[in-house]
């Protein structure tokens, strides 16, 4: 908690996805990335994500680098890359689809090199529910065999679930299986309609506050730790509880150091601690915020990052609109700036998803 305080996110960020490749075997229904089956042919070349991962070791404290797709496992110099990061002290941490290269053998490999932890995607708690949204059969299988081979090499991993309509139904089930398989972390990521995601797949706010107390009612009785990401406003749900078991009023202004002491965590946003490099280099806030801010090519990632007007203005909570640039809980939540833009096109507008309603501009 102290490290995650001392973190100046106007300085460094506390973590940057890579999109290293879009190549993909998988179709999957809600991908942002609209991954296709072979690589761009422009994406970054070996030397350059080299210079990439060197630029990245400049940050005064280097974010957690997470090497994404696409499937990062199509990239035949994936290693190469993730050697050349962990012999510049950065954390690693690998998301890999569920395909036929995901092996024990490789794994190994990762866990030799250093790599933190993996991260794998299931998104029902049934074959028939988390193959259709893969796109493939099989693929729900697979995911529990990488488990396994991840338990057997001693790699943690977590688990990533897109919670959206298609799999609302499938959540309260799917915990039972996080812990059957030895998952350290459940990530609960909430839909973004940005890609081959639709917007009517997105939960409504009331639905997304439902997740949310039945998150803040089970988290201390499962055996792996819960976050959640894109649900920003979740934090705000987790101290609001904190703070009526003190029976404290989120209202006055001298409460906002309590609002900002009862999340635990970094208090990250699109742009905000997070960063993303896209297969051809863009840098821009996240992976779910594609608006382009520079270009690792042409650009210098820590001046991009700490100076461009695109990463600054999001982490002003005075720039935010409409009840978000008043809540007094924008500098712990914020919403999320990626669904804010994916829905009204204004990546500074009220998260549509929230439903807490603060008093008065």
């Amino acid at each position: 908690m102290a490290r995650f305080r001392a973190l100046d996110l106007d300085n460094d960020p506390f973590i940057a996805f890579w999109e290293v490749t879009r190549a993909c075997a998988l179709s999957c229904v809600h991908c942002r990335a609209k991954a296709q089956p072979k690589a761009h042919p422009l994406e970054l070349n070996t030397d350059e994500c080299i210079r990439v991962v060197d630029s990245l070791a400049e940050f005064d404290a280097p974010p957690l680098l997470i090497l994404s797709g696409g499937d990062p496992f199509m990239r035949r110099d994936l290693f190469q890359i993730v050697e050349h990061a962990r012999s510049k002290q950065l954390t690693v941490a690998v998301a890999p689809s569920a395909t036929a290269l995901v092996t024990e053998e490789r794994l190994r490999k990762l866990v030799d090199l250093g790599v933190s932890s993996v991260s794998f995607s299931l998104d029902g708690a049934t074959a028939e529910t988390h193959d259709s949204f893969r796109g493939f059969a099989g693929t729900f299988d697979r995911t529990l065999r990488m488990m396994s081979f991840a338990n057997e090499c001693g790699m943690p991993f977590q688990v990533n679930t897109t919670v959206s309509r298609r799999s609302i139904d499938d959540i309260r089930q799917m915990a039972q299986i996080m812990a059957d398989n030895g998952a350290a972390v459940w990530d609960l990521f909430f839909l973004v309609p940005t890609g081959r995601a639709a917007q009517d797949q997105v939960l409504s706010a009331g639905e997304h506050e439902k997740v949310f107390k039945w998150i803040l009612d089970n988290a201390g009785k499962w055996p792996f730790r819960m976050k959640t990401t894109l649900a920003q406003h979740y934090r705000r749900a987790f101290v609001l509880r904190r703070m009526q078991a003190h029976q404290l009023e989120p209202v006055p202004e001298e409460v906002r150091p309590m609002i900002r002491d009862g999340w635990p965590g970094p208090s990250t946003n699109d742009g905000k601690g997070t960063m993303f490099i896209s297969h051809l280099g863009d840098i821009c806030p996240s992976g779910f915020l594609p608006v382009r801010a520079g270009n690792v090519r042409t650009d210098d990632i820590l001046s991009v990052y700490r100076q461009s007007p695109v990463f600054t203005s999001l982490r002003q909570p005075s720039q935010l609109k409409g009840k978000c640039g008043y809540c007094p809980f924008n500098d712990v939540c914020g919403g999320s700036r990626a669904r804010a833009y994916a829905m009204t096109g204004d990546m500074l507008a009220t998260d549509p998803t929230c439903a807490y309603e603060p008093i008065g501009a």
